[in-house]
């Protein structure tokens, strides 16, 4: 399969990938050349909900959020991807269903793309891309989930707010409030309190 990439996204791609989990070489340039160059507007949709999706990205450029909608359409941001994450629909691709989630383009993206069932295809081989793999999954989608899941329980608003600044650095300058506010489960009204309270309070 010939690399579409330029020589500037290639080395972007090895890095994130050896930084997870160092790859050998033969390794490496296999994974690397799975993946292809795509784009998303502002507003463009990854992954729908109510569709099957085994395509994962790496953002080169851009932020996206992971969203799910009650029935009566009220939206509810789970989780923000911006530079170097990686992204898919975890339960779509492993239990090979259609996705409960939705994935949006909050900016304009510029991402690489591949389909992760071909990532499976290496693991018979290479031992460490079955292990780079495990190591994303379990770290950014796993255990942050579950430490997201404890802080709406346990912790404040304000609590919830300034861990959302440390996880996401920057990302509050670059995307609209009410996301942030749905994200932390409250309201648009009492962020603008939080962040008026903590600003009186420097």
């Amino acid at each position: 399969m010939e690399n579409k990439l330029n020589d500037e996204d290639v080395k972007t791609l090895q890095q994130c990938l050896n930084y997870i989990h160092t790859q050998p070489k033969d390794a490496l340039s296999k994974f690397v050349n799975l993946f292809q160059p795509g784009t998303l507007k502002k507003g463009e949709y990854f992954v729908e909900e109510g569709l099957h999706s085994s395509k994962v990205a790496l953002i080169l450029e851009g932020v996206m959020r992971t969203f799910y909608r009650t029935s009566d359409g009220v939206e509810y941001n789970k989780t923000f991807f911006m530079e170097n994450s990686f992204v898919t629909s975890l339960a779509s691709v492993l239990q090979r269903t259609e996705s409960h989630l939705n994935f949006q383009a909050l900016t304009d993206c510029r991402i690489l793309t591949c389909d992760f069932y071909e990532i499976e295809k290496l693991y018979v081989k290479y031992r460490s891309v079955e292990t780079l793999v495990r190591l994303v999954l379990q770290n950014d989608w796993v255990i942050k989930k579950e430490q997201r899941e404890l802080r709406l329980v346990l912790n404040s608003a304000e609590e919830r707010y300034l861990y959302f600044q440390e996880e996401y650095l920057g990302l509050e300058n670059r995307i609209p409030q009410y996301h942030i506010a749905s994200h932390l489960g409250i309201t648009p009204i009492q962020l603008s309190r939080i962040r008026a309270n903590l600003s009186k309070n420097k």
